[in-house]
């Protein structure tokens, strides 16, 4: 008996392997379902973003896909949110309420996963199931464990310079970025597209002050702004532009 169970496990997994038309991809390396992925930093470092996780269609039709986001453990006073396609979704939303269309054999770079620990030390792990909607059992997983830890350190960079996340987001003609440089000179705020092209750079004239550019002429899509300290990115953030 115990031969036939574990012959029947084997079927039952060899069947969901060859029944999956999604792969996901961490940096460019391939995950395997419910991987985990650990981001660690200090309690007061501000957001943690995981940008880099790609979704693939390895079939030969297009798909549309969900995203849905579980949180397994959570801790209490720390925020998460994620993005999918070209929305945002606040933290008690856990389902993306449009699909993402991926060509056959094509990528998605449209997921992100965002959690501000607030200065909480702990972990905060949370499952992102990516799923055809014609389909819900073709899907692929990956447990994010956001980790903040050592409260006796102090974010240096954090006290010395803030930059907000941008609003409105998404953004249709202007966007709005506050910061906060203290005496820092020579700092500007770039934006790039998913490509890393720069599309816009702008060159901070106060210590202190809020942002505004136009983006009418920015196509529809994802974009990051960051600011540059000496031509090093010292924070990033994330902008969808909708028109």
């Amino acid at each position: 008996m115990k031969k036939i169970l574990l012959l029947f496990s084997a079927v039952l997994m060899v069947s969901w392997l060859f029944s999956q038309s999604l792969e996901l991809y961490y940096e460019g390396e391939l995950l395997d379902h419910m991987d985990e992925i650990t981001f660690s930093a200090q309690p007061d470092s501000g957001m943690l973003t995981i940008d880099t996780l790609d979704v693939k269609n390895l079939s030969n039709t297009v798909i549309d896909v969900m995203c849905v986001k579980e949180v397994i453990e959570k801790i209490d006073g720390t925020v998460n949110i994620f993005c999918w396609g070209s929305q945002c979704y606040p933290p008690n939303v856990d389902t993306s309420g449009t699909a993402t269309t991926i060509e056959v054999q094509a990528v998605s770079y449209e997921f992100s996963g965002e959690y501000s620990p607030y200065g909480l030390t702990g972990t905060t792990k949370v499952k992102y199931t990516f799923y055809d909607v014609t389909n819900p059992d073709d899907n692929v997983a990956v447990i994010v464990n956001y980790e903040a830890s050592d409260p006796n350190s102090v974010n240096e960079s954090a006290e010395l310079y803030k930059l907000s996340k941008a609003y409105p987001n998404p953004a249709n003609n202007t966007v709005s970025v506050d910061y906060d440089l203290r005496d820092i000179p020579n700092a500007r705020i770039a934006f790039f597209n998913l490509l890393g092209s720069k599309v816009s750079e702008i060159e901070l004239s106060k210590s202190v002050g809020t942002l505004t550019i136009s983006t009418a002429d920015f196509t529809e899509g994802i974009y990051f702004y960051s600011l540059l300290i000496e031509n090093e990115a010292s924070q990033t953030q994330k902008l969808i532009v909708r028109h």
